[in-house]
């Protein structure tokens, strides 16, 4: 497998939800077509002994499980989506809870590691919503959802406990990333 391609396939890995050719063009400096060669090449070297395999929708690209491995990953999501929220999914859900709606990857700096599955976790349990961010159509935001504030019986996002303080924290937190990365 050609550089290109594991780059391409280092960076479908790490999203978690995909990615467009062009975003992909983008971030490696090549022309959409190298980025579809590139995916080509991928696809060729997953089709043969490997449990992951290319999905394309539209010009959106994700890495995802084959279908050799496809019971066994629908048993292991049944099992995790059915027992009791794990530290990680509770922290991630806290963090949208107090802060949402916020991007993935400021999750994943909240917590210091990939979100992608606590998030797809929470997604499948009802407790977070998917929604596109107004200010850049290539991104998304997670907030709690209705059904969250239902099981909790709360009115507002605002009642959970001491929101506001936990609120503004966070806020700091991010802020302060923001400032050092600039």
């Amino acid at each position: 497998m050609d550089e290109l391609s594991k780059k391409i396939e280092a960076l479908l890995f790490v999203s978690g939800e995909g990615m467009t050719v062009s975003r992909l063009a983008s971030i490696l400096k090549k022309r959409d077509e190298e980025i579809k060669e590139g995916i080509a090449e991928l696809e060729r070297h997953l089709f043969d002994g490997h449990a992951l395999t290319v999905l394309k929708d539209q010009d959106r690209v994700s890495l995802i499980t084959s279908t050799a491995v496809s019971k066994l990953v629908e048993d292991f999501a049944k099992e995790e989506f059915a027992g009791e929220l794990t530290r990680a999914a509770l922290e991630a859900l806290t963090i949208v809870a107090y802060k949402g709606p916020m991007k993935r990857s400021e999750i994943d700096y909240v917590r210091g590691v990939n979100s992608s599955f606590m998030l797809r976790n929470l997604l499948m349990r009802g407790l977070i919503e998917r929604v596109r961010d107004s200010k850049d159509s290539r991104a998304y935001l997670y907030r709690v959802s209705a059904d969250f504030l239902k099981f909790l019986g709360l009115a507002s996002i605002s009642d959970l406990p001491e929101y506001g303080e936990y609120a503004q924290k966070l806020e700091e937190f991010i802020k302060e990333e923001t400032v050092q990365n600039a």
